[in-house]
Formats: structure tokens, C-alpha cells, sequence
């Protein structure tokens, strides 16, 4: 069996890679993830799916002719992933980040980063305290299935895994070529597939708007007839060879989780801040979470540091999306609450508690569990991604409704 492992400090280029593809992707910006909960922008939804996608047939393809990997599957105890993904949820509509997005808008210049790091911080503390007690023991070992995927335990005969893979590859796929990522017109990567379709009016209005919407509070020129005009320019008229940009990141994202795998370490987002709380406050010997993360944890920090500075990277040098650390609320925050600071760091910081709390809650979040663990088909990720979407969907459309 072929098993490579390696150095801790590789996480920092692998961070880099992934925190530059998504920054200009643009999901370092808060309303992105808004918009999803509103169900407006389904752009993250058909990336996500095209990676785990290659990432499942990638994965289990080259497990089943023997290559080594380092599995990391999430034990599946049913009522805490369940609460976890529903707090995790709501955290996300609050906020409009996941752990990971929240180093990525930090690298990007954003002012309510800084808050949703200090929230994320404090909800990593609230479940090492609450891992102690004896509710966080019952949520974490009661009805727990342990560490099972859609074909059951993973073990060296994964024959039947890769032709599940190949099933869950043609769903994943399906996803993203039949969920339209407007209301109105086709998913992005339906459109780069077919040469002959054309924008309706509405569809062309909303990529012109999103487009300004990731543009908005930028604090560098964009230039004329340069990369980075070519870049942001892509999110709108040229929505074809946008698409097929599109489904290459999504394709390149699933291939660097499994390479992560094959280099017996994990992708994984929100473990650093349980790290940071550890280091800091909390110390391993004192709290048994706090002991716990401290022996499991790989080259996550290395990672996530990585991540912030590959988002900086490309929002100077690539999209000229970098804020400065100016007053810029996203959108529908600023629809529904007014252009308040104040409300707004309220808003980054207690999303980013709760969308913490619930990851560690069910030993997962955006990168943990929805990307890595249903990469890996794990029946754990699948669950938490469920209550995910539905507390996201719905308190979304609570928060952000329109009062008469």
C-alpha cells in the first residue's frame, strides 16, 4: 500500500492554494453565504457539489487500487451532529461565514472579521466547557454509530465504496448542472456546456449586480484591460467560460482534499480555533477537549494561516477586492439593519459563536464535514449538512424578510 505522510508546514502552501481559489471565487464575502440562506445565490451549492464529486471518484478510485490514505470519516452520534448542524446553520445566516470564509474575509481586509474571529473563539471555549459536563458526554456518545460511510465501515476492500462513489459522482454532478444558480436562468455549469445559450435579461442583471457586490468597498483600482479586470469581469457577461472556471476550481478544491488525505493529514477549518482556545485559555491537562485537540491536531493552524494569507494574496494582487479594513456591511445585513457598526460586528461576532459552538458540536463544519466528510461519503456529513441547509434556509428567510 502506497502511504506518504507529510510535514506539518506543507499545510501553509495547501492553505494558500484553497484561500486564493475561493477569494476569487468570492466567498470570503459575507453575502455570498447570505445569499444562499436567502436562497437567491446557488453558486456555492453547485461548486461544493462538483468537488465532492471528483473528489468521491478521485478518493475511492485510487483506494481501491491501493493507495493509502488518511481516513477522516466523523463518528456519527445522531442527536449531537443533529444540533451541531443546526446551530451551525443558524450561525451562517447570521453571519454569512463559515470558520473557514472567516480567515479568508480577515486575509481579504474585512472589518467584521475581526469580530466573527473573536466570536468564533468564545463558541470553540463555550464547547470545551460543555464537553465536561454531562450533557456534552451524552451528546457525543449516545445512539453513536461511530465511524461509518454510505457502503459501511471503511476497511482495505473498497471496491463496493468506489461504486458507490461513482453513484454519489453522477448525484453530486446532477446537482450542479440542474440547480439554476439564479431564479431565473441555468446553473453555471449548464451554461458553459451549452455554446448556443444566451442570458435572459434578469440572469444577465443579477451576475452585473453580484459582481458589484464583490467589488463594493474595495480599496484598490481595478484597471482596465488587465487580470483583474478579466477576473471580476467574467462573473458577469462572460458567464460561460466563468462556468467553466467555475467547475475547474470545484474540480481542483475535491483533488487537494484528497491529496491532504494521501498526505495523511485532514482538511479541516474549524479544529484551529479549538487549538487557539487551548493554547490561550484553556490549557490541555485542565479540560479533556482541550487535551483532546491538542494530541489529534495536524497541520490545521499551518492550514488556516495558509488560507489567510492566499485570500490576501489574491485580493491584492488578482481580484483587487482587499477592503482595508473599511466599513462595508454586505447588502441584505444593510437592508435589514441599517448601516450600523455596531449591529453589524453583534451580527459577525454571535453568527460566528453559534456557526463555532455547533461545529465543534458535531466534530465538523464547512470544510470537516461538508466537503471532506461527504467527499468521503460519510453518513455523519450527510446528516450535519442536512440540518445545515434547513436551519440555514429557514432562519435566513426570518432574519433577512422584508418588514413592511
Amino acid at each position: 500500500m502506497i502511504s506518504v505522510t507529510a510535514w506539518e508546514w506543507i499545510g501553509l502552501f495547501i492553505g494558500m492554494l484553497i484561500g486564493g481559489l475561493a477569494e476569487a471565487w468570492g466567498i470570503s464575502n459575507p453575502e455570498v453565504l447570505i445569499r444562499l440562506g436567502k436562497w437567491e445565490d446557488r453558486l456555492f451549492v453547485g461548486c461544493i457539489a462538483i468537488a465532492i464529486g471528483a473528489g468521491a471518484l478521485a478518493l475511492y478510485g485510487l483506494a481501491a487500487l491501493g493507495v493509502g490514505f488518511h481516513w477522516g470519516i466523523k463518528p456519527d452520534y445522531v442527536w449531537g451532529v443533529a444540533l451541531g448542524g443546526a446551530i451551525f446553520g443558524t450561525g451562517i445566516a447570521i453571519s454569512g461565514y463559515v470558520p473557514g470564509t472567516v480567515w479568508m474575509a480577515l486575509g481579504e481586509g474585512r472589518r467584521d472579521a475581526i469580530f466573527a474571529v473573536l466570536g468564533g473563539l468564545l463558541g470553540a471555549a463555550a464547547w470545551t466547557l460543555i464537553y465536561q459536563t454531562s450533557f456534552g458526554h451524552w451528546l457525543v456518545t449516545y445512539d453513536n454509530f461511530g465511524l461509518i460511510y454510505f457502503g459501511g465501515k471503511v476497511d482495505t476492500n473498497l471496491t463496493v465504496g468506489f461504486g458507490i462513489a461513482v453513484a454519489w459522482a453522477i448525484i453530486m454532478f446532477s446537482i450542479a448542472y440542474f440547480l439554476p444558480r439564479y431564479k431565473h436562468g441555468k446553473s453555471c455549469a449548464y451554461n458553459s456546456l451549452h455554446k448556443n445559450t444566451k442570458l435572459s435579461p434578469e440572469e444577465e442583471a443579477q451576475y452585473v449586480e453580484t459582481a458589484g457586490m464583490l467589488l463594493e468597498g474595495s480599496s484598490m483600482p481595478l484597471g482596465k484591460n488587465n487580470l483583474p479586470e478579466k477576473v471580476n469581469y467574467h462573473w458577469t457577461v462572460s458567464s460561460k467560460l466563468f462556468g467553466v472556471v467555475m467547475m475547474s476550481v470545484g474540480i481542483i478544491i475535491g483533488l487537494t482534499v484528497v491529496l491532504e488525505m494521501f498526505l495523511h493529514q485532514i482538511f479541516g477549518e474549524s479544529t484551529t480555533y479549538s487549538w487557539i482556545v487551548a493554547k490561550l485559555w484553556l490549557p490541555a491537562g485542565t479540560w479533556k477537549y482541550s487535551t483532546l485537540v491538542v494530541h489529534t491536531i495536524g497541520w490545521e493552524p499551518f492550514s488556516d494561516i495558509g488560507t489567510l494569507f492566499g485570500a490576501f494574496l489574491a485580493s491584492v494582487f488578482f481580484t483587487r477586492r482587499f477592503q482595508s479594513f473599511n466599513n462595508v456591511i454586505p447588502p441584505s445585513w444593510k437592508a435589514r439593519f441599517g448601516n450600523s457598526q455596531i449591529k453589524r460586528a453583534a451580527g459577525a461576532f454571535s453568527g460566528a459563536f453559534l456557526m463555532l459552538l455547533g461545529a465543534r458540536m458535531a466534530d465538523g463544519c464547512a470544510s470537516g464535514h461538508i466537503l471532506s466528510g461527504d467527499l468521503q461519503m460519510a453518513v455523519s456529513s450527510l446528516e450535519f449538512f442536512i440540518f445545515v441547509i434547513i436551519f440555514l434556509l429557514v432562519v435566513a428567510h426570518i432574519i433577512y424578510r422584508k418588514v413592511e
